[in-house]
């Protein structure tokens, strides 16, 4: 099981600072949260041009970067994500246009890209693109703001996704704490995405430390 820190911030500043404590409590991944207020209801921070000062290549100790694109038009805006030297890309199969050349772009840059749906959008939506996907990501909250309910109806979608694809890379992502970690491992998710349980915490290293020990 792993565990990831997400990132879901308006500003730049902010997202450093959490950059920094991810790094800190010795996290291998951070979740990167992107809105632009079309797709969602909310604007996150939106510029991956800052990502340069973070000095966030492979061979540092930094802790790896997926970017959650919550946006509506994640097929114009992957290339500068990519140029920002993220490995993971996370794309809403309600929004993408043209998966095959997605992927034909992440795999030129050593990118892994991950197809998520959101709480509404049926699973078996996922079964045709097992073979351009590395992995899946069910969000399990509408998308955007952090802080909301996991909602339960999703680890039936977990387990669905997991019976069909036995071998296959899930992610679960909103609303992720304590209380719900043990079920939705059990469903099948190989990745627990959790952001307000670890940064509301009066120690997030300890919140993370208790997640990743589910």
């Amino acid at each position: 099981m792993e565990v990831i820190p997400a990132i879901n911030e308006t500003d730049f500043r902010s997202v450093k600072s959490k950059m920094r404590q991810a790094k800190e409590m010795g996290a291998k991944w951070t979740h990167l949260d992107v809105a632009d207020g079309k797709f969602t209801r909310n604007t996150l921070w939106n510029n991956p041009a800052n990502l340069e000062s973070l000095n966030l290549k492979p061979s540092t100790p930094n802790p790896k970067l997926e970017v959650h694109l919550m946006v509506q038009n994640p097929d114009e805006v992957l290339d500068e994500w990519l140029d920002a030297k993220v490995k993971r890309v996370i794309v809403h199969l309600e929004s993408v246009k043209d998966l095959d050349v997605m992927k034909m772009k992440c795999v030129a840059f050593d990118t892994e890209l991950f197809i998520a749906v959101k709480s509404d959008t049926p699973v078996e939506r996922l079964f045709a693109h097992e073979g351009i996907a590395d992995g899946f990501l069910i969000l399990a909250v509408n998308p955007g703001l952090a802080g909301q309910k996991f909602q339960e109806t999703q680890l039936g979608k977990i387990r669905t996704l997991r019976q069909k694809f036995p071998d296959v890379k899930i992610e679960a992502d909103g609303g992720v704490n304590l209380e719900n970690a043990s079920r939705i491992k059990e469903a099948g998710a190989d990745i627990l995405v959790s952001a307000s349980y670890i940064w509301m915490n009066k120690n997030p290293k300890s919140a993370y430390l208790d997640l990743l020990n589910i």
